[in-house]
């Protein structure tokens, strides 16, 4: 049973279990000398704030100060400036000033009373001595040089760091750290168990599988702690409520009971009654350990200067280093609980930026049971390789089964650990040879809005202002299934409150500051009793102070940006399917005589045709997308992407009554590719804000109608586009931010195996063995020798040729004489080039065997500015596919001939290149040999594509959409050119009423790593 009434140790009064917890993390309001560690950090920043004129010393705003006291739209003032909004100031702050020592708070009680330097020394240091410009001691003269500007890396390392750490250098000399024989077939056999994945007792049958050579396998007992050992890392473990309510860390690490549920946190012993043990635990991972792990192996600690090895191009977003927050920090000294610390952010080339991500994820695929992983991103790391699995650094998985209360209290062994990161932590640069000390710093936290409610401490999507970006107004749907739900449209002029905004400008809403969030937050968490704390978390939208808050580089609300994954693919298209097919939220929505739905036959059509289309697109493009109407819980996130970006234009094209909702969606499309492509000028960003702001106004033209009763279709994701453009000016680009990794990550441990009886120590063990065989990797150097899978190259082997060095040919190839026809036009186009008379190559190629290849792929270059492989084409005469195969052998390529007619079967030729595509159907290549007999000066190897060309091509202005035909279905006759005249591959649809179109790849997904787990390469 839960207790009425709990007794504050600080105050000494019973208060309300909510009371209580606001006490425990707050302090008590009529004791602030109780004040958190939390709050002493919020109060110094918003000091800090006001000296610098950016917040005024108003009381907190109440429901009237919220910017709802205008009957028109709130645009009579110019946005804030970007630093202004940031509250950063365009200089480095100075702020020296130390907290008072009656502010003390048992966050403290492991502190001893007068160690360390005392006032005199802490002004002579460096480290917390103010700087002033104007103080002739400060400029550097010839005879007063640092002795260490030469040796940046050596700032703030203590002399036995060094040496300990300089130690590692001989040892990296002799070769690293290395693997003892012994524990060799102990490190393989548990590598070879974590990477299958093979349960306890399948293991434990090796040994009697092969006896004359695994006899000396360990047991899986004592397979763990050998491992253990070598890997020299392990899991914390943090108690936590039997309900996943709350972790006993910080405030609540001495209660005895959950304050949430009234659970006991403690059981008697199995063995000893006397003894008790923990009911629930959260197995911790340190991040740490990791960190410093990652600089001991030298590719790794090389990969890790991505960062700052960079070059970033002018007005160009290419990630979340371009991004004017990333920018700011730069010129922004680090502060921690008030306190300067010596170092401005990212000032070495070692800093590392992370990036937090959690969600909930049902172990055996239900919602019904969940639990919440929580991972970092390492933003070091070059695009490409940042999001695989290997790299991903998980931090723990919360338990289920139910959706923890306070998140935060999971979250404070790792801002401790931020905390000490930003202070800075000795290791060792195997790269460069040398110590340093390391500093990491958390600049941004994303998942899906009730995640990120929960880590903003905020109400979240159903509250009166649900928005963590903006303060706009909730409105209740007094008509239709939900009338307890908040919705914000732009547009309200049946909304009778008093002094209520009857329109917003959606290019000017009333934006959240972080020292508004603060102000506010320590509002909300001084109320007296439950009724006032809930009356001001109304007014606000906020419930407390966020934890985050102590982290050095996080912003509320800017560090917080939109998930676009969840936004668009998990919420804006399903709602607009949904409309026009009026099912799922939307079966009993409006009259059912709207001119936006679909008939019932037309969607099954399109739904059938989704399927077959897959298998006419490379599957580079992505995933096979399944029957959206049949099989709608199998549509994951990237299925609806290609559905909308890809499938969809072609679809619906002709299939929507008015096409006024056509060209709306086709809107949105064109405004999801600019903000899923890989580089946004800040031009982009600037038509993707009024491009969304417009799209918006007109979703709730068409579907909204002003009309209370259709309220429910304004829901807050939509709302969230408008500050998209927001976010990607604050943060770079969406891929840098969005969840996908977090759901590969999430897949990955749905698809391990599981205890169904203890399926969350079964996922804990999981994740602390994929973490320690990363460990083991990475300090002994045996990321290639404990490589398991077959190596996939990323450049294919196969031959290249002189003046063609970005394409490999790949087998399977032939020697073969071809075609008299094939042999004119090769003629006739290699002639004019080498300067030969045709008829003399033509007489050349005859009965001559020439070599032809069957694949050829092209090279292209990363983020990184690194050679990688991109699209492996296949020639369809040599290489002929099946009704299983996802087709490759479509492509995009430069032509004189152009066959842009589409009521003439003539093909035009033109002096300058135009786009053509077509079918490739092989590579054949004429030696440098057989050029020389031809008398050519410098003969060299040419390497001509024959390709079946479409015979009809038009375009749709409307939709930028491509439409072919064929001749009869035939593809026209073989045309000829350079190899180096494909640009890339294409995907196809036929739609039901027989309309072909070319669908081509123009955004983000196929070109990056970040999606190889859920795509078949079949």
């Amino acid at each position: 049973m839960v207790a009425t009434r709990w007794k504050c140790p600080d105050c000494h009064e019973l208060r309300s279990p909510k009371t209580y917890q606001r006490h425990q993390k707050y302090g008590c309001p009529s004791l602030r000398k109780h004040a958190s560690k939390l709050r002493r950090a919020a109060e110094a920043t918003l000091t800090r704030l006001r000296r610098l004129g950016l917040v005024a010393r108003s009381p907190p705003p109440h429901h009237q100060s919220l910017q709802l006291n205008r009957q028109h739209s709130p645009n009579t003032l110019p946005p804030p400036a970007f630093h202004e909004h940031l509250h950063l100031s365009a200089s480095p702050v100075v702020d020296h000033e130390m907290q008072p020592p009656e502010l003390y708070h048992y966050d403290s009680q492991f502190d001893t009373p007068g160690a360390g330097p005392g006032p005199s020394s802490r002004d002579q240091s460096p480290r917390f001595a103010p700087y002033n410009p104007n103080d002739p001691a400060e400029e550097e003269s010839d005879n007063n040089k640092d002795p260490l500007a030469a040796l940046p890396w050596m700032y703030g390392l203590a002399p036995h760091n060094y040496y300990e750490l300089n130690a590692q250098q001989e040892l990296l000399r002799k070769g690293g750290l290395q693997l003892p024989n012994y524990d060799r077939l102990t490190v393989q056999a548990f590598n070879y168990k974590v990477d299958t994945d093979i349960s306890g007792r399948a293991y434990s049958k090796l040994p009697r599988a092969f006896p004359d050579r695994l006899a000396d396998l360990p047991t899986e007992p004592g397979l763990q702690r050998r491992i253990d050992k070598i890997s020299a890392f392990g899991a914390q473990a943090i108690d936590c409520c039997i309900n996943s309510c709350v972790a006993y860390t910080g405030v609540y690490q001495w209660l005895e009971s959950c304050p949430w549920c009234g659970e006991a946190r403690y059981k008697p012993h199995r063995k000893n009654p006397i003894c008790r043990v923990p009911r629930r635990t959260f197995r911790y991972l340190p991040l740490i350990p990791r960190l410093i792990n990652l600089f001991r192996n030298p590719p790794m600690a090389e990969s890790l200067r991505y960062r700052s090895q960079r070059q970033p191009q002018p007005d160009t977003l290419s990630d979340i280093f371009d991004g004017h927050y990333y920018c700011q920090l730069l010129q922004e000294f680090v502060y921690l609980g008030g306190t300067r610390l010596g170092h401005q952010f990212f000032s070495n080339n070692t800093d590392i930026a992370l990036g937090l991500s959690t969600d909930g994820v049902g172990p055996f695929k239900t919602r019904k049971q969940q639990c919440w992983p929580l991972i970092l991103i390492n933003y070091n790391l070059p695009p490409s390789i940042r999001t695989r699995l290997e790299n991903i650094l998980c931090l723990g998985v919360i338990p289920g089964p139910q959706t923890p209360k306070e998140l935060d209290t999971f979250l404070e062994p790792l801002i401790d650990e931020l905390e000490e990161l930003a202070r800075g932590v000795p290791a060792f640069d195997a790269a460069n040879r040398h110590p340093f000390l390391l500093h990491a710093y958390l600049i941004v936290a994303f998942g899906d809005m009730p995640a990120v409610a929960k880590m903003m401490e905020m109400k979240g999507p159903n509250g009166k202002f649900p928005c963590r970006a903006c303060k706009i107004h909730g409105l209740r749907a007094r008509h239709g299934p939900h009338p307890n739900t908040n919705y914000v449209p732009l547009s309200r002029p049946f909304d009778d409150e008093p002094h209520a905004i009857r329109r917003y400008d959606p290019q000017n809403l009333p934006l959240r500051t972080h020292a508004e969030c603060l102000k506010q937050a320590m509002w909300v968490e001084e109320a007296r009793n439950d009724a006032e704390e809930g009356r001001r978390s109304l007014r606000t939208g906020i419930n407390g102070l966020s934890p985050l808050a102590r982290v050095p580089g996080l912003l509320l609300p800017v560090s917080f940006p939109h998930d676009f994954m969840h936004l668009i693919f998990e919420n804006i298209i399903p709602t607009l399917f949904d409309l026009w097919t009026r099912s799922a939220n939307f079966e009993t929505f409006g009259s059912g005589t709207e001119d936006y739905l679909l008939d019932s036959d037309v969607w099954t059509k399109i739904a059938k045709a989704c399927p077959l289309a897959c298998n006419n697109i490379p599957y580079a493009f992505g995933c096979r997308v399944p029957d959206p109407k049949k099989k709608r819980a199998e549509l994951t996130a990237e299925a609806r992407l290609l559905l909308a970006t890809l499938l969809g234009p072609a679809l619906l094209r002709g299939r929507l009554t008015n096409q006024k909702y056509y060209r709306h969606f086709i809107n949105l499309v064109r405004l999801i590719n600019m903000c899923i492509d890989f580089e946004i000028t800040l031009d982009d960003v600037d038509i993707i804000r009024k491009g969304f702001a417009q799209w918006v106004k007109d979703y709730e033209k068409y579907y909204y109608m002003d009309n209370p009763a259709r309220l429910s279709v304004c829901t807050l994701p939509l709302h969230a586009l408008l500050h998209i453009a927001d976010d990607i000016e604050a943060m770079g680009p969406v891929w840098a931010y969005w969840a996908f990794p977090m759901e590969r990550f999430c897949g990955a441990l749905t698809r391990a195996s599981k205890s169904r009886r203890f399926p969350y120590s079964s996922i804990n063990r999981r994740v602390l063995q994929l973490a320690q065989l990363s460990q083991i990797k990475l300090v002994y150097g045996l990321t290639k020798e404990l490589e398991l899978d077959e190596h996939r190259e990323n450049i294919r082997r196969g031959i290249q040729y002189n003046h063609y060095t970005d394409l490999v040919f790949v087998n399977p190839s032939r020697t073969l004489t071809l075609q008299r026809s094939l042999q004119t036009k090769i003629s006739k186009h290699l002639g004019p080039v080498i300067g030969v008379p045709v008829a003399d190559v033509s007489a050349a190629l005859v009965n001559q065997p020439l070599t032809v290849w069957g694949r050829m792929q092209r090279l292209d270059k990363s983020l990184a500015e690194i050679v990688v492989g991109g699209d492996v084409i296949r020639g369809a005469m040599v290489v002929p596919g099946n009704d299983t195969m996802r087709d490759a052998s479509h492509i995009r390529f430069h032509s004189k001939l152009s066959r842009w007619r589409w009521d003439r079967p003539h093909t035009v030729e033109f002096p300058d290149e135009t786009l053509s595509y077509g079918r490739a159907e092989m590579f054949v290549v004429v030696e440098a040999d057989l050029v020389a007999s031809l008398n050519v000066p410098d003969p060299r190897t040419y390497v001509i594509a024959v390709i079946s060309a479409f015979p009809f091509l038009r375009h749709h202005n409307d939709a930028d959409l491509i439409e072919y035909r064929l001749l009869s279905g035939n593809y026209a006759g073989a045309e000829v050119v350079d190899a180096t005249k494909i640009d890339c591959l294409i995907g196809r649809v036929t739609t039901e009423h027989r309309g072909s179109f070319v669908l081509e790849r123009t955004s983000v997904v196929g070109r990056m790593d970040m999606l190889d787990v859920t795509v078949e390469t079949d």
